[in-house]
């Protein structure tokens, strides 16, 4: 199973890095998926990860501070509404419904009253600063 973890974790590490460079694709859903299979799959795997430049410019302030700029919490949070709507759209049954349409309300407020939203240029100080950082203990 850790090796499935493991392919997991490279596959989603791999679109994040696509996400990094192309505008269309996201960064921070894969590289947080990517961060779940890695922490599954091995120490070493995970530990590599956290000290990728990826990790330290995208996930570090969530992963640290609970903080995602909007545009990432939009990225993060439309993709389950959406879905959750249409299913509720279609679905017959009345209790499946509501349980979607319980799930999209929690999924809002947990984003909207759960993760503090920052600025882009202040995320990106930050990251530029965790970057200087590692590089400084590096030397």
């Amino acid at each position: 199973m850790r090796i499935l973890y493991a392919a997991l974790g490279l596959f989603f590490f791999g679109l994040g890095a696509l996400g990094a460079v192309l505008p269309v694709l996201p960064t921070t859903p894969f590289l947080l998926l990517a961060s779940f299979f890695f922490l599954r799959s091995s120490k070493r795997l995970n530990d590599w990860f956290m000290e990728t430049k990826l990790y330290k410019r995208y996930l570090a302030n969530f992963v640290e501070n609970r903080e995602m700029t909007l545009r990432t919490k939009l990225l993060c949070c439309s993709p389950g509404v959406v879905i959750m709507s249409i299913l509720a759209i279609v679905l017959p049954f009345t209790w499946a419904k509501i349980l979607l349409v319980a799930l999209v309300i929690f999924e809002i407020w947990y984003f909207t009253a759960r993760i503090k939203t920052i600025p882009i240029d202040v995320a990106r100080a930050q990251g530029e600063a965790r970057l200087n950082q590692q590089e400084a203990a590096l030397d």
